[in-house]
């Protein structure tokens, strides 16, 4: 059912997989490995390129006639979401609109909030994100009463059932990777849970290609917003959409999700999340950022420890795209 849905060509996969020996050395690991989502795609990876993969041409198919297609996306002013929909949206012929709140300044994020700024067409600002919802819903309301132009919605974080086929289809990319013996089945794969596109994604997936992998998610938004209710109904709503009927319902208690690397709120580093980024580029040479990598890195440290797990094979799903 996967191969029938559409997808735009974006990014550059497989991504490669690697073991981070030094890092799991200066862990007190024995065995980590990495997987390269960073070089996902040629206009910046991350994990944002393989849903944009299906959303991009569901906007595709969606616009009338000869009409310039345009997309309509929110985030944080940081995002490295709406950065990889104004970048790649502008490189595959779209009009970007978007709409931002004021996150906590960071280089990366003043980076990411300059891209944007340069590359879209119209880039609309609030104070908080909470209006910034307020303001979607109601953008999304004149569209659908024919006020202005036609627009495609993309979620924030790009994470909806059409999004999260992406991740889906990237479990069996891992899995083909596995039985080329590149590297072991993972105990656990860690990953970051902002907007929950992704992990409801690689669930699905480790479902479907019947591997005995826990995904592990490691808040790093609000808890309004990163929980394992909207977790389960992403999961839900991605099986439907891939016709797996057959699956069973995902009980949002059974859901791995670690909390204690939150820290103060989104996009405020924690001094754990700091010492992991310094940690990872010192011994790998691999860059990460304090909103995302950062803390989930320290959560993998936090929850292999707790959990007296130092001897499996532990994979982490590496997110950010920056370039």
């Amino acid at each position: 059912m996967i191969e029938s849905i559409p997808h735009l060509s974006l990014g550059n996969f497989p991504t490669p997989v690697q073991r981070l020996s030094n890092l799991a050395r200066a862990l007190g690991l024995e065995s980590l490995w990495i997987k390269r989502d960073d070089l996902s795609g040629p206009l910046g990876g991350g994990n944002k390129v393989r849903k944009l993969e299906y959303m991009f041409a569901a906007a595709q198919a969606h616009s009338k006639g000869d009409e310039k297609k345009r997309l309509f996306t929110i985030g944080p002013t940081g995002s490295n979401h709406v950065r990889a929909t104004v970048v790649y949206g502008k490189a595959s012929g779209f009009h970007v609109e978007c709409l931002l709140f004021k996150q906590p300044p960071t280089e990366y994020s003043e980076t990411n909030y300059r891209t944007i700024c340069e590359q879209a067409d119209r880039v609309h600002e609030v104070q908080r994100m909470h209006t910034m919802f307020a303001r979607y819903g109601y953008e999304q309301m004149k569209t659908m009463l024919g006020i202005g132009a036609e627009r495609y919605f993309i979620a924030a974080g790009g994470s909806s059932p059409l999004g999260s086929v992406g991740y889906v289809k990237a479990v069996s990319e891992l899995k083909s990777q596995i039985e080329e013996g590149i590297l072991p089945e993972p105990r656990f794969i860690f990953v970051p849970v902002g907007t929950c596109g992704t992990i409801a994604g690689l669930i699905v997936g480790v479902r479907l290609a019947g591997l005995r992998t826990q995904i592990v998610g490691i808040r790093v938004a609000d808890w309004v917003v990163a929980n394992s209710w909207a977790i389960s109904r992403m999961v839900k709503r991605t099986l439907r959409l891939i016709g797996a009927v057959d699956v069973d319902y995902i009980n949002p208690r059974r859901i791995e999700l670690w909390h204690d690397d939150f820290g103060k709120g989104y996009a405020i580093p924690t001094e754990a999340g700091m010492r992991a980024v310094a940690l990872m580029a010192e011994c790998e040479g691999i860059t990460l950022e304090n909103t995302y990598t950062g803390k989930t890195l320290a959560g993998l440290v936090h929850y292999i420890k707790a959990q007296e797990c130092e001897g499996e094979h532990v994979l982490f799903w590496h997110t950010y795209g920056g370039r």
